[in-house]
């Protein structure tokens, strides 16, 4: 089959629009979404210069939607104290295992953000945000009874 100026241009415009149409929806989705989640961040009464991010915007495979995980500068220090008040003495450790299977405490690093046991989860999908909290592994809506029970830890607890 031999090629002709007119079928070079069909498959370049195919090309084109094979790349061009999904990255354009791609890059206005993630927009949306990112002024979705900084709106309901700031309806927290987060405010931006408090915010840690510990896993920026990014499309999420296995729920669908766009995630972003947070934790704050006050949540952080609020943590940090928590662990190493020595009543809370065995919240500050993992529990991992050697080679050898056998059980190994390993303390946490209160000053790295990805270490962290508060955090807030914010969720996009669809043209709506969700948002839970995590502390110590537990996950909480915000706006659920069992939010009473941790709102005392987090800084930021419910939507105002």
């Amino acid at each position: 089959m031999k090629f002709t100026k007119k079928s070079w241009g069909i498959l370049a415009l195919t090309i084109v629009c094979i790349i061009a149409i999904p990255a354009i929806i791609f890059t206005t989705s993630k927009a949306k979404a990112s002024t979705a989640i900084d709106k309901q961040i700031a309806a927290y009464g987060i405010p931006a210069d408090d915010i840690i991010d510990i896993s920026k915007l990014g499309y999420d495979f296995k729920s669908g939607g766009y995630g972003r995980i947070i934790t704050t500068k006050k949540d952080m220090a609020k943590w940090k104290a928590y662990l190493e008040n020595p009543k809370h003495e065995k919240d500050n450790y993992y529990i991992t295992y050697d080679k050898n299977n056998k059980q190994v405490r390993e303390k946490k690093n209160t000053n790295d953000p990805q270490s962290t046991d508060w955090y807030y989860i914010f969720h996009y999908d669809r043209g709506e945000v969700t948002v839970n909290a995590s502390v110590f592994g537990n996950w909480i809506d915000p706006t659920g009874s069992e939010m009473k029970e941790f709102s005392s830890l987090l800084s930021y607890p419910t939507k105002k």
